[in-house]
């Protein structure tokens, strides 16, 4: 039952971000709360539907691992971006940022990026999910990727409901069908085998420096009973004067 949390939360914020351009955590999703065991070569590919929005296509899969970490992949295909990758290396729960080793993103046929993990920071620990779960059994449901009998799970909080279908050998979340107000989303195929699609080196990604803002002398206001200080006389002044005296002294020779 935990982990069918686990799965309604990330598969939701995903969708929810894709459309919406929300950011993560603002679904009306719960957190993570289960063991995350994915297995390498797992994948499971989404079609995507939003009120307003062209379907996008949606493909995850766990391409490999380092130590007791696993290389999350998710491809996005069909929005006003194009095709967008996001590869994730991440250990434990990958709703917390903490776990996240390192990210690399790639947009159309622009080169690899890898994203300092500081980006991922916004989000924070995982918060307490504030809504109720219901579990509403078993059925049985069709999908583009066949019909399964799927556990039935529904997220209640005040500002929207999740449902989720969630079936053991789909991987690696097991998500079948996901549904929300304005949003739908359907498993299409999975299978194993999965590679990356990211082969080349990333780039490192600098964060462009701010520009150093020179600081600017405020006067002083003088406390209350000093006098201000005499300001300088102008030298404008000065040079007038000089010429009224050259001119006194023309008028002199002439006489």
């Amino acid at each position: 039952m935990r982990k069918a949390v686990w799965v309604v939360s990330i598969l939701s914020v995903l969708l929810l971000a894709s459309f919406a351009h929300a950011q993560m955590g603002r679904s009306s999703a719960p957190r993570f709360y289960s063991e995350f065991k994915p297995v390498v070569g797992g994948w499971s590919e989404y079609e995507m539907k939003a009120r307003g929005e062209p379907p996008v296509k949606m493909k995850i899969a766990v391409v490999g691992k380092e130590g007791d970490a696993y290389w999350f992949e998710t491809v996005m295909d069909g929005g006003q971006e194009g095709k967008m990758i996001s590869k994730v290396l991440v250990s434990g729960n990958p709703d917390d940022t903490k776990n996240v080793r390192r990210m690399i993103v790639k947009s159309g046929n622009r080169p690899a990026m890898e994203m300092p993990v500081q980006m991922m920071g916004g989000r924070g620990k995982p918060q307490e999910p504030t809504g109720r779960m219901i579990d509403k059994g078993s059925e049985t449901i069709k999908v583009p990727a066949g019909t399964f009998t799927a556990n039935h799970v529904q997220y209640q909080q005040p500002d929207g409901v999740v449902d989720g279908w969630v079936h053991k050998d789909i991987s690696p979340y097991g998500l079948v069908k996901s549904k929300t107000k304005d949003t739908e989303m359907v498993l299409t195929g999975y299978g194993t085998g999965a590679k990356t699609l990211i082969t080349e080196e990333p780039r490192k990604f600098d964060m462009p420096k701010m520009p150093q803002v020179p600081q600017m002398q405020v006067p002083r206001t003088p406390q209350k009973g000093q006098p201000a200080k005499p300001q300088a006389p102008q030298a404008d002044d000065d040079d007038d004067d000089d010429d009224d005296d050259d001119d006194n002294g023309d008028d002199d020779e002439d006489d």
